[in-house]
């Protein structure tokens, strides 16, 4: 009976994928709120705020940063179905490097108020390096000839591991978190539900972003997505809001 209360569910709350990264961009944009007002507005002002006003703007603080948590990996599940599903893997990566070139000023400006800050690049850099990832380890498994199961194991572990060495490096951000989600969310792409529980294991390291695949449990692969440029331009549009709007109150 609980099976059947559950498909009922499932099948009122089917989620596109546009809805799915309309309630991401809702989430990280609260979440680049809180860091770049929020948290600029206390570091600038700590000295001239009493400590019950400090405290309150703290709880906001940490409240923007929780939700905010919820957006990366339906942006990195998404990551995944895209690279799955794209008809030019090639042009999918021209695309996303464009736009992680084109969001790095926007970036720095939105969350640390430079036009340039080298310690910490977007995150769309390490999308661009996740699919360079994904791209490799399709790559060794359509190659593998007669490689045998556990050398073959290995050549994906390194894969991983050179990527996740690759972004952290660059210093990208969640750099090589998002290897190791996107690996697990394409290695189990095909376990149904199961890959949800994989993707929540390998989400397990940050607070709260495991319930991300809640709403991922809803999602309907056949509901087919649109206005995808707005996406694209929506990320480096929300850190040129929150740089405009820390400019007027900080």
């Amino acid at each position: 009976m609980n099976s059947g209360i559950d498909i009922s569910i499932k099948d009122k709350l089917r989620l596109s994928c546009n809805v799915l990264k309309a309630i991401a961009c809702s989430f990280m944009f609260i979440d680049h709120f809180g860091y770049g007002v929020i948290h600029r507005y206390m570091i600038t002002h700590s000295m001239d705020m009493l400590p019950q006003e400090y405290q309150a703007m703290n709880t906001v603080y940490e409240i923007s940063r929780g939700i905010g948590r919820l957006a990366f990996p339906i942006f990195c599940f998404f990551i995944v179905e895209g690279f799955v599903r794209t008809r030019s893997v090639k042009r999918y990566i021209i695309r996303l490097a464009v736009l992680a070139l084109l969001s790095e000023i926007p970036f720095d400006l939105g969350l640390y108020g430079k036009i340039f800050y080298w310690k910490h690049q977007n995150v769309i850099l390490t999308f661009v390096i996740a699919l360079l990832m994904l791209l490799t380890l399709k790559f060794i498994t359509d190659n593998r000839g007669v490689m045998s199961v556990p050398l073959l194991y290995l050549s994906y572990i390194c894969t991983v591991i050179a990527f996740s060495d690759a972004a952290y490096l660059l210093k990208t951000d969640y750099s090589w978190k998002c290897m190791v989600l996107a690996a697990v969310l394409y290695f189990t792409r095909r376990l149904g539900d199961a890959k949800l529980i994989a993707g929540a294991a390998a989400t397990c390291w940050e607070k709260y972003a495991s319930a991300s695949f809640v709403l991922l449990y809803f999602y309907d692969p056949d509901k087919k997505p649109r206005f995808r440029y707005f996406f694209y331009l929506f990320y480096p549009l929300n850190f040129l809001i929150v740089y405009a709007i820390a400019y007027l109150v900080i």
